[in-house]
């Protein structure tokens, strides 16, 4: 599915061409995250009602956040959860697992609490949480400072662990392993052992092996020493049998610079450099399709300061990404990024 603001409203279609249904966000103040299950075709979403209280950073003030869900054919919200819920995930028999400010929550269909895992005390940091392939296992990040460890927890009871693995961005690669990366290259996680390994090769190395759609200036790269070079990554996501990545190889003394979106299989072996950024600009996340498509998130800096953000896209679908379209993720995709803060209008 995707979707589209329109003033106060979300707008939702399955893909060009397709029937465009209309939902208004007017009932809450604040919506903090908002999905699509496919399981029950149905929006949900954590959000504060109207009149009521929004998160507050400065004051440390969680708000009134709770669970609410939306069959977009009628377009009418109904609360599932009145307590403290954030960052949902649906689950395959129908219920929900949420994020309850120090631990997760897990709901029944009708939201009447299963489970609660009570961890930690309340952060700002995302909790990222994802369904795994197989339905049964949930994963997030659990913050202490700026440390996001992996957690993964069973959505039946008797499995629970938390890694000593800390995450920048992570996927399900298949349902007993994650990729990860925290400013590095790839790693695999298994949720079973807590072993991790490397995924594939670095960047340079890739390069130095032929790069499928590489630049002149990755080529260059890749004749330079390793030690002359910084390699970063960034956004990660898993589409079919398509791992992707945001990354970025760097001349340390010089002008050649690197920065943009690839795309490798699931044994990080072949990798295709999807789309390079202009001079200047750096790609701060991505939303990849099943089509090879992607919806590219792009900051432009003038030195270390960002003195501009767009949208680009590309592949099959690029048209209508650039018509103001964007993927709405699933149970499956982790969402990253902070509680949005109250604004003048609500905003998924």
């Amino acid at each position: 599915m995707f979707r589209r603001l329109d003033q106060g409203d979300l707008l939702l279609t399955s893909g060009p061409d397709a029937e465009v249904f209309r939902v208004s966000l007017r009932p809450f103040a604040f919506v903090s995250t908002i999905r699509w299950c496919d399981h029950r075709r149905e929006l949900f979403a954590t959000a504060v009602p109207a009149g009521r209280r929004v998160p507050d950073v400065s004051t440390n003030d969680r708000g009134e956040l709770s669970l609410f869900r939306c069959d977009p054919r009628d377009g009418g919200w109904q609360r599932v959860y009145q307590g403290y819920a954030h960052d949902p995930v649906c689950l395959p028999d129908g219920g929900y697992v949420a994020h309850r400010g120090a631990g997760l929550t897990l709901l029944d269909v009708r939201g009447a609490v299963v489970r609660e895992l009570k961890v930690g005390r309340f952060g700002w940091g995302p909790p990222a949480l994802s369904v795994s392939p197989g339905g049964d296992t949930v994963a997030w990040l659990r913050w202490r400072g700026d440390d996001g460890r992996l957690r993964v927890e069973g959505v039946e009871p008797g499995r629970s662990a938390e890694f000593r693995t800390t995450a920048g961005r992570y996927a399900w690669l298949d349902p007993q392993t994650l990729v990860y990366v925290h400013g590095a290259r790839p790693r695999l996680l298994d949720v079973a052992s807590g072993a991790t390994r490397r995924f594939g090769r670095g960047l340079h190395d890739h390069a130095r092996r032929g790069v499928t759609g590489g630049t002149d200036e990755l080529r260059a790269l890749a004749e330079l020493p390793a030690r002359q070079l910084w390699e970063s990554y960034d956004d990660l996501q898993v589409v079919g049998d398509d791992v992707w990545f945001s990354a970025a190889l760097v001349q340390q003394r010089g002008p050649l610079r690197v920065d943009g979106i690839f795309r490798t299989d699931r044994g990080g072996n072949h990798l295709t450099l999807v789309a390079a950024m202009p001079p200047g600009d750096r790609v701060e996340g991505f939303f990849a399709l099943p089509d090879r498509s992607a919806l590219i998130l792009v900051a432009t800096h003038d030195g270390t300061a960002v003195v501009g953000r767009r949208e680009a896209a590309v592949g099959p679908a690029a048209g209508f990404l650039a018509s103001g379209w964007s993927p709405l993720l699933e149970s499956s995709q982790p969402e990253f990024g902070f509680h949005r803060l109250p604004a003048s209008a609500p905003q998924p």
